[in-house]
């Protein structure tokens, strides 16, 4: 009788324990990708516009089994990093440098005003941190009239008023959709994705968009 009681004291812990490996064994590798846009200020209008496509994009591609996935975990899981710079170019260069530094970061998409992708584009390149920059070709401001209805009515579920996407919702999402394919690219022959492999597999990538032929400028 005492040697089923312990048993049974031990049947919680065994199952608890159980429970505990098996969720150490699913947990997928984290990226991080970077977004930096105007969220406060005069240009918000742009920054909530391309946010709400980028999360679109995350979601998508979590739900989809993450990225990747011949690391035998079944792909990388895609964590969003959003930063406002204002529209500001000092505040731009510090946002990239606040990006820089974490080295889950793989890669950038923004700042979408000229001014503020000009103050933080060598900051990106010299970390070696891939970027892409929206607001001018092959991600520059479109007409939101010609995206397709599902995309906009995808479009409008992650937003919290069923707000339309605007011009820089095209341009931003499909700069994450690149971006998914360089990425499963580098976790494939690139041994993982890191800055460098991510930076080598854009390399000539082009991706057919929504907004028509985009890839790294």
């Amino acid at each position: 009788t005492w040697s089923k009681n312990l048993f049974l004291l031990h049947v919680p812990l065994l199952f608890a324990l159980l429970t505990l490996l098996t969720a150490c064994a699913s947990v997928k590798p984290v990226v991080k990708i970077g977004l930096v846009a105007p969220f406060e200020g005069r240009e918000r209008a742009v920054g909530y516009d391309a946010i709400y496509a980028a999360r679109l994009a995350v979601r998508q591609a979590n739900a989809a089994g993450g990225i990747g996935g011949s690391n035998g975990r079944g792909g990388y899981r895609v964590t969003l990093v959003a930063l406002d710079d204002r529209g500001d170019p000092e505040l731009a260069a510090q946002s990239a440098a606040a990006l820089v530094v974490d080295p889950q970061v793989v890669a950038v998409v923004g700042h979408a005003l000229p001014a503020t992708t000009a103050a933080a584009t060598g900051v990106y390149a010299n970390a070696g941190l891939p970027f892409l920059p929206t607001g001018a070709p092959p991600f520059a401001a479109s007409d939101p009239a010609a995206l397709p209805a599902p995309f906009v009515a995808a479009y409008e579920s992650v937003t919290p008023f069923d707000e339309t996407p605007g011009p820089y919702a095209g341009p931003t999402y499909d700069a994450f959709a690149l971006l998914w394919a360089a990425l499963a690219q580098a976790e494939e022959t690139g041994g993982g994705i890191t800055r460098a492999t991510v930076q080598e597999a854009l390399r000539g990538l082009e991706y057919q968009g929504m907004t028509g032929t985009v890839f790294q400028p």
